[in-house]
Parts: C-alpha cells; structure tokens; sequence
C-alpha cells in the first residue's frame, strides 16, 4: 500500500448574499459558503505532479536552484516529496541561493482563484451575462480593473500551479496481508459515473463541514 496526498485548488463560492464589496475592496476576510474544486482524474492529476517534479529536476540540475523555491510558490503540497525536502534542506545548509531576483512568482492583490469566485457569483446573479462583463462589473465596483481580473481569471487556465496534483508517497509505503487488504474493502466506496457521495464532518472552528465527491461522467 502506498499513500498518496491530493491537492485540489479550489474556487470559493459567495453564496446568494451580497457582495461584500468594501471588504474585497481593502482585502479583508469575506464570508463564503463553500468551494468547489477543480475536476480531475487521479491519472491525470499524478501524471500532473510527475511532470512538474521532473521538470524541477532538470532546471535544479542545470544550476537553477530557484527552480526548488518556484515549484513550491506554484504548489507547497510539493513539499511532501522526499527529493524536494532532501534538495530544499541541502540548499538551506549551503546557504545556496532560493531565490532569484525580481518579482516573486505567485503573489498576487488577489488571488486568481477568488477572482474565478467572483466571475462565478456574477453570472449566478444574472449581474453579468458573460465572463467578460462581470470583468466591466468588477471595474465599476472599484474591485479590480477590467484588464487586471481579465488577466487574473484566464492565469487559472493557463498555469500549471493551478492544476490538481496527486504525490505519491513511495518512503510510506507497506507491504500488507491479503486479509488485511480484504478486511479495508468494507469502508470502501467506489464513485460511480455520473454519481455523487456526500459526507458530513466537524471542524473545530467551522463546526460541520459537508464534502461532495461528485463523476461528471466525462
């Protein structure tokens, strides 16, 4: 048995209420209802994070130590990699340099995700009846100008820091008895096409939490 780590961004869903607009404004906390993640497939999400370790490898091998730095501002889930911690501890230990100069790969006023939140909230509300119109509703809220969340909601497409990733976690691997596998099987689950399982937990600070794995039979 192998254990993996799932890291699925997510879009965050303003719910039916009104906009917060003075707190998006001044970038305080605003209350939302939910998020929904990106679709994936354990396949492609796995061939995603290989992807990106070897081509961290590859820059890291040629002399480009902020390659190491730039994958975690992209994902810090990385971080459960055994190569990434080995390599990062090492660099620290060097003193060998993480960064490389300019601006910081990743920092946003806002976060390209919230940005899609918004963009969704519009259209949910018939404010807008395109994407490119709830970027003009944007600009007359005095939220972000047009070009700016035009620019920040197509980056969610383009980039791959905004893709799911599954890591597999090979060092925590075990091999296990044919009986202790059969003996799993009852609390297992299987998500069939087009179907939808719904799990309700508690969170300390957010009290109970609904989670919905849904197949979009694609």
């Amino acid at each position: 048995m192998t254990p993996i780590r799932v890291f699925l961004p997510a879009i965050p869903d303003l719910g039916d209420n009104a906009l917060p607009v003075d707190q998006i404004r001044t970038g305080q906390e605003f209350r939302i209802v939910g998020a929904r993640t990106l679709p994936c497939t354990t396949e492609g999400a796995t061939r995603e994070a290989a992807e990106m370790l070897e081509t961290c490898k590859a820059r890291v091998n040629r002399g480009e130590s902020w390659a190491l730095t730039e994958l975690l501002d992209a994902n810090p889930a990385f971080i459960a990699d055994g190569w990434v911690r080995h390599t990062l501890g090492q660099f620290i230990e060097q003193r060998v340099p993480l960064r490389r100069r300019g601006r910081i790969r990743g920092k946003y006023q806002f976060h390209p995700l919230i940005v899609v939140g918004l963009v969704e909230y519009l259209l949910n509300k018939g404010v807008a009846r395109s994407i490119d119109q709830a970027f003009r509703r944007l600009e007359e809220l005095r939220i972000l100008a047009y070009d700016a969340a035009k620019e920040l909601y197509y980056r969610t497409r383009r980039e791959d820091r905004f893709r799911p990733i599954v890591l597999e976690l090979p060092e925590l691997a075990r091999r296990v008895s044919a009986e202790e596998l059969a003996a799993l099987f009852p609390y297992v689950e299987m998500l069939e096409a087009g179907s939808r399982v719904t799990r309700t937990f508690h969170d300390p600070v957010r009290g109970n939490v609904e989670i919905a794995f849904q197949d979009l039979g694609t």
